[in-house]
């Protein structure tokens, strides 16, 4: 029996590994169960036996994928750059994961996969929301962000941005997504920060 389970672990951690690389390399592809089936040398049925319904794994997909990005985002907390820095640097992470997952795909989770979006619903919640808020209290308390401005309200304002640009409206028609995030990341650096602040940005190089 233990041996069956250790076995059954180790086939859904595969698939799971498999459909993680799937998603970061071929996102606009995860429909394709017979796809996956191929490329794993197993049957549908032993996918479907780990994973009754779709909607089963691709929660676990997401569970897996905001894992990793919690220990990421956390290494960058626990790091010794001032609180603003590590604002910049977990805003370049962002940047970095909408380079490699289409808009379009995560549009597509959010209408037809409302279980699964809700697991990103609450981490952004429980976790991203925690953490910005916690960034921008310390970039109070070193005098780099201006100190009558409110947390929740400014990581809000942040993700509000960065939804509007997976939505790619209104910027599609004038610049590249890539660019505008870096628009979007520089008015905003500088929107909150002081004086003291400013000359933080310049010094680690955010802006010039």
């Amino acid at each position: 029996l233990f041996l069956e389970d250790m076995e059954a672990h180790d086939t859904k951690e595969r698939i799971i590994s498999y459909l993680l690389d799937k998603f970061l390399t071929e996102p606009t592809r995860l429909d394709t169960v017979d796809e996956w089936a191929r490329d794993l040398g197993m049957s549908k049925k032993t996918i479907y036996k780990h994973f009754p319904a779709k909607e089963h794994l691709l929660s676990e997909l997401f569970s897996t994928m905001l894992e990793k990005q919690r220990l990421m985002l956390t290494t960058i907390l626990e790091g010794e750059n001032s609180s603003l820095h590590k604002l910049l640097l977990f805003i370049n992470h962002f940047k970095m994961v909408l380079e490699r997952i289409p808009g379009g795909v995560i549009l597509q989770i959010e209408k037809h996969h409302r279980e699964v979006y809700s697991i990103w619903e609450t981490y952004k919640q429980e976790f991203i929301d925690q953490i910005f808020v916690q960034m921008i209290e310390g970039g109070k308390k070193d005098g780099h962000i201006i100190a009558d401005l409110s947390p929740l309200f400014l990581s809000r304002f942040w993700e509000n941005n960065v939804r509007n640009l997976i939505l790619q409206l209104p910027y599609a028609s004038v610049m590249s997504t890539r660019s505008a995030f870096d628009e979007i990341k520089k008015i905003f650096l500088r929107g909150i920060s002081t004086a003291e602040g400013i000359a933080e940005l310049e010094r680690i190089g955010a802006i010039k």
